[in-house]
């Protein structure tokens, strides 16, 4: 079989023993059984090289970057590649602070839950695990298998999650109500256009869907929640692993850094009426 060397995913131990052969060398080395009958016991694996095959890859240079981006240099296609990057990274690193920071707010307080509401949530899940997995052509016992989990832990674990869930969205809406949050017509758009690229559906589809079966209020409430977060958030004092702190309020979408609001005071009624006052004196006494 064709296999690419450092791909992983093979045997354990393969990549290490490919590693310097050519064709028609042989080595054995141990690795340990993942199925079967026999999982986890030691075995001896024979490997031979047939044939060995090298990629060439296009030397990193000016022609490279004229070729391959809009860029006319390899410095500045590397240096978009790295702020590409460092605004990926800031955007999950966001993401891990807000889950954070909710977390926090769910600790301290005691939400009361409907069970009624819980129940019909667990469903949802069920149903949505179920469709996931059918989708994918695997059993609930294969999923089990595969993460490791028996019945009992994975419904314990689905219960904590939508208690959570819930009990976050109690928080988030009472927030909102207190600070009277709204939804303008753009921020709802671009929420839809999000959900339908996450979906991988027509955004025209998509939100023709939404109006059909009735399902903006929802849309609306995702929003208002998520500005009640990102408020609640923005008040938090987050800092990472190394102590540095941790922007957030002027965090944009693309992962860049904004710049914080003008506040230049405004001038009043009063100072207007005073400085026309002035200039009429000024008049007066020319």
């Amino acid at each position: 079989m064709s296999y690419q060397v450092g791909r992983g995913g093979m045997l354990d131990g393969l990549d290490e023993a490919l590693a310097g052969m050519a064709a028609g060398d042989e080595k054995t080395f141990t690795s340990q059984l993942v199925g079967g009958d026999q999982e986890g016991e030691d075995v001896e694996v024979e490997v031979k090289v047939t044939a060995v095959k090298e990629q060439d890859l296009p030397e990193l240079d000016d022609d490279f970057a004229q070729t391959a981006s809009e860029f006319d240099t390899v410095t500045e296609l590397t240096d978009d590649v790295r702020s590409r990057l460092h605004n990926g990274k800031r955007l999950e690193q966001a993401a891990a602070a807000r889950d954070a920071v909710l977390e926090k707010i769910l600790d301290m307080v005691d939400v009361p839950l409907p069970d009624a509401v819980v129940d019909q949530e667990l469903t949802a899940r069920r149903e949505s695990v179920q469709q996931q997995l059918a989708f994918a052509g695997m059993t609930m016992e294969q999923y089990l298998d595969s993460e490791e989990q028996t019945v009992d832990e994975f419904e314990a674990d689905l219960e904590k999650r939508v208690r959570d869930a819930v009990a976050a969205q109690f928080v988030l809406d009472q927030v909102a109500k207190k600070e009277e949050i709204a939804v303008n017509e753009g921020e709802l758009q671009e929420h839809l256009m999000r959900r339908a690229q996450q979906s991988g559906q027509n955004p025209q589809e998509f939100i023709q869907h939404m109006l059909e079966h009735n399902h903006i209020p929802e849309m609306v409430a995702e929003v208002v929640r998520g500005k009640a977060l990102a408020m609640i958030v923005e008040s938090a004092t987050v800092t990472d692993v190394s102590g540095n702190h941790v922007e957030l309020k002027l965090l944009q979408p693309d992962g860049t850094i904004g710049e914080p609001a003008d506040e230049t005071p405004e001038v009043s009624d009063a100072d207007d009426s005073e400085s026309t006052d002035a200039k009429d004196e000024e008049k007066a006494d020319a």
